[in-house]
């Protein structure tokens, strides 16, 4: 059975995060189930299997997804859908790419060529990734992972066959892909490719510290990380004349425990990936010091995203450590943010002295 990333370790700890978990979706027998934010639909079946129990991750439906099993359990599609607040294809998928290989329980794999992208139903260039593996060691003989954009949601697919070869499975995969419920419009999203790795390496000068916070300073850090938390806030902020798609890279030198990444040409800022459906951590200058200058020195902002919410916790004196990231989230945040929904922002009353 294909389960999905359960949440890093050092979430689990985070008095920001109130674990929920997962309720069943009731989705009639022999009837399509609607995303009722994008209109994505899941079929009541999907190339010969049939779909399974639907599990909501984040209400409202802002992470969900079904299983799609054969008869005799030989084959196995699971459809997720869940928003993305941040990053981009290729490192979403390159987070996920790493959560599929290190399955060990799943046997071992080798992956059949690169990354490769292509054009997506409703869309017109290719945004999208997937790649394939064969399996030894296991009484599956090859799995296949498939990541599209949709607006601001990610379609990831995990196909697994007893019986196909990983080139006959890709060739499903696309068959399923094809099959699913696309919305009529979705918005353009980037060519997508492999992310490549970093070149250089992060600006990194010992452990980090908190800074004197003020009001003025979280109540702006707070509005700041609510705009970069919410697609729609970030293309009405941004000039498209003038301003190209981020492109991040992997960041494979930096001791972390898991995943970061960056955006290429800085060092000085990263995101670290906290599981495979979108959670992150961003640790960036800090823009709110900056436009306030209410520290005399330059001041770093931490934040949790999540598919909901962004949390932040007392800005730094200096980039943190990846490593110091754990003891950080188990302090509790300066405030949290509605990224979704009603605009809501609380903001812990000590940090407004």
């Amino acid at each position: 059975m294909i389960v999905r990333l359960a949440l890093s370790i050092m979430l689990l700890a985070s008095p920001a995060l109130a674990r929920q978990e997962p309720v069943p979706i009731a989705a009639r027998d022999g009837q399509a189930f609607k995303h009722k934010h994008s209109g994505f639909s899941f079929p009541p079946t999907l190339i010969g299997l049939s779909r399974t129990q639907g599990l909501e991750v984040v209400a409202p439906q802002l992470d969900l997804f079904f299983h799609y099993r054969a008869d005799d359990e030989s084959e196995e599609i699971s459809v997720y859908v869940y928003r993305m607040t941040s990053g981009s294809v290729p490192l979403w998928f390159d987070v996920s790419r790493s959560v599929v290989e290190a399955r060990k329980e799943t046997g071992s794999k080798a992956a059949w060529g690169p990354p490769a992208a292509f054009t997506p139903p409703g869309q017109a260039n290719g945004s999208a990734l997937q790649l394939g593996w064969t399996i030894t060691g296991s009484r599956l003989r090859s799995t296949t992972l498939t990541l599209i954009p949709m607006g601001e949601w990610l379609v990831k697919i995990r196909h697994s066959s007893m019986a196909h070869e990983v080139a006959s499975l890709q060739r499903r995969t696309a068959e399923a892909v094809a099959a699913l419920g696309w919305p009529k419009r979705i918005a353009a999203a980037p060519d997508a490719a492999a992310i490549v790795a970093c070149t250089d390496t992060l600006v990194l000068s010992g452990e980090a510290k908190p800074v004197k916070q003020s009001g003025a300073g979280t109540l702006v850090e707070a509005l700041l990380a609510q705009m970069a938390g919410n697609p729609t806030d970030r293309k009405k902020a941004a000039n498209p004349m003038k301003e190209a798609p981020l492109t991040w890279c992997a960041d494979r030198m930096a001791d972390s425990p898991v995943g970061l990444y960056r955006p290429q040409g800085t060092r000085d800022r990263y995101l670290l990936s906290l599981s495979d459906s979108g959670i992150a951590i961003r640790a960036e200058p800090s823009a709110a010091s900056a436009l306030l200058a209410d520290t005399q020195q330059p001041a770093w902002s931490v934040t949790l995203l999540t598919a909901a919410k962004a949390y932040n916790f007392a800005r730094r004196d200096r980039l943190p450590l990846p490593g110091q990231i754990d003891a950080i989230l188990k302090e509790n945040p300066l405030s949290s943010v509605s990224t979704w929904g009603d605009r809501q922002i609380s903001l812990d009353s000590g940090a407004m002295k």
